[in-house]
C-alpha cells in the first residue's frame, strides 16, 4: 500500500513553503499518497493538482484542529506533514490524541519577529519532542531551531528548497513576448523582485535604491511580481519619489516563470531569508542577482561567483550593484551562467527523493 501523508499548512496564498509542498505532491512517487489540508481556504494563490481538502471554518475556529484528528481516521494517514508555525502547533498537540508520527518542517517561522511567532518559539521548546523529526530548508534554518527552540541536531534533517528547472529555464520567444505584453521597449533595462511584497522580502529597500538609480541612468524599469501587505505603502512611495511611470506592480501572477522572462536583472533584498526560492528561480533563467546574504540566503549566493553582494544590504549599496552590473556586461554573462550551474545543484527531483526517504523510513520504524 502506498504511504499516506496529510500535508497540514496555513494556506496555499503566496509563499515558499507552498511552492515546495506543491513541489513534493506534484512529483509524487507511485508508493506515496498526498492529501493537502490548508487551514485557511477561501483565497488560493498556489493551486495544487492533487488532493486538496477544504474547510469553511472562519480563521481561529477551534474545528479545524479536530478536522486533523477526522482527516487523518477518514484517510488512513500514515504521517502528519505539517508546514509554518500554526499548522505545526496543531500537529504536534494532535500527537496527544493519536500516534500518527508528526515532521514538523520549519521554513523560517522560528525567525520572525512578532508576538505569534514568539508565542510559537516558546510552545515549540515544550513540544518538539513531540515529533518524530525536523525538516529544516537549509543549514541557517537548523540552526534557528536548535536555537530558538532547543531542537537537537540530530533531530533535524536539512533538505534545502528547490527549483523546477524544466518551469524555470531561459527563453528568448517568451522574453519577447512578454515585454511586448508589458509594453517594454528591448533596449529598456527591467530590474525584477518576485515574491511578496511583505517587510521582510525588503522591497522598500529596492524602491528606494530604484529612485537612486533612476538619478543616475536612464531608461530603466522596475517590476514588482508578487502582492502583500506593503503593496498600497509601495505605490503611494512610488508616486511620492516621482517615478510611479518607471515602476510596475503586476501583482500575483500564475506565470511568474514568464514574466521572469522579462527580467535583465533580478533583485533580493531580504531583511530576512530561510532559504530564497525566488533567488533561486531567477538563478535558474540565467538573471544576473543582486542579492542580500542574510540566513539562508548566504548558502546559494557568492559575492561576484552567482550574485553581487551589496556590503551592507541598504538602498545606497543596492544601486551601485545595479549600476555595476547595467554598466558591465560580461560580469553580467559571468554570474548569469554561474547561477545556473548553482540552480543544477538545487533541482526539484533532488528534494522529493530526500522527502520520500523520510517517509519509508518513518513507515518502516512505525511498523518495526
Amino acid at each position: 500500500m502506498a504511504i499516506r501523508v496529510l500535508h497540514v499548512i496555513g494556506s496555499l496564498r503566496l509563499g515558499g513553503a507552498q511552492v515546495v509542498l506543491k513541489q513534493i505532491v506534484e512529483n509524487a512517487s507511485d508508493d506515496v499518497e498526498h492529501f493537502v489540508y490548508p487551514l485557511r481556504s477561501k483565497q488560493i494563490d498556489i493551486p495544487i493538482d492533487g488532493n486538496v481538502l477544504l474547510n469553511g471554518y472562519p480563521n481561529y475556529d477551534v474545528r479545524k484542529f479536530f478536522d486533523i484528528l477526522k482527516l487523518c481516521k477518514r484517510h488512513r494517514i500514515d504521517i502528519i506533514h505539517a508546514h509554518l508555525h500554526k499548522p505545526i502547533l496543531g500537529a504536534l498537540l494532535a500527537t496527544y490524541l493519536t500516534k500518527i508520527p508528526v515532521i514538523v518542517h520549519e521554513h523560517g517561522s522560528i525567525a520572525r519577529p512578532g508576538l505569534q511567532y514568539t508565542g510559537y518559539r516558546v510552545l515549540l521548546r515544550l513540544l518538539k519532542k513531540r515529533a518524530r523529526l525536523f525538516i529544516a530548508v537549509s543549514e541557517a534554518a537548523a540552526g534557528q531551531l536548535n536555537a530558538y527552540a532547543g531542537v537537537n541536531p540530530a533531530c533535524i534533517e536539512v533538505i534545502h528548497n528547490a527549483v523546477d528547472r524544466t518551469r524555470f529555464s531561459p527563453d528568448a520567444s517568451v522574453r519577447l513576448t512578454i515585454r511586448e505584453e508589458l509594453g517594454m521597449p528591448p533596449e529598456e533595462t527591467v530590474i525584477g523582485f518576485a515574491g511578496r511584497l511583505s517587510a521582510v522580502k525588503g522591497p522598500d529597500l529596492l524602491l528606494e535604491a530604484f529612485d537612486l538609480l533612476l538619478k543616475k541612468i536612464s531608461g530603466c524599469t522596475l517590476v514588482y511580481a508578487g502582492d502583500g501587505e506593503m503593496r498600497d505603502d509601495l505605490e503611494a512611495k512610488a508616486k511620492a519619489l516621482g517615478i510611479e511611470k518607471s515602476v510596475r506592480f503586476l501583482g500575483f501572477r500564475e506565470d511568474v516563470a514568464a514574466v521572469m522572462s522579462a527580467f535583465d536583472i533580478g533583485c533580493v533584498p531580504s531583511r530576512q531569508e530561510s532559504f530564497g526560492i525566488s533567488a533561486l528561480e531567477m538563478m535558474s533563467m540565467k538573471i544576473p542577482l543582486v542579492s542580500n546574504n542574510i540566513y539562508g540566503l548566504a548558502e546559494i549566493a557568492s559575492d561576484e561567483e552567482n550574485a553581487l553582494i551589496p556590503a551592507q544590504n541598504t538602498p545606497t549599496e543596492i544601486c551601485s550593484c545595479l549600476e555595476r552590473l547595467i554598466e558591465d556586461e560580461t560580469l553580467r554573462q559571468s554570474l548569469a551562467e554561474h547561477a545556473a550551474v548553482t540552480a543544477q545543484q538545487f533541482d526539484v527531483s533532488q528534494l522529493v527523493l530526500k522527502v520520500n526517504g523520510i517517509y519509508r523510513d518513518i513507515t518502516q520504524k512505525t511498523v518495526d
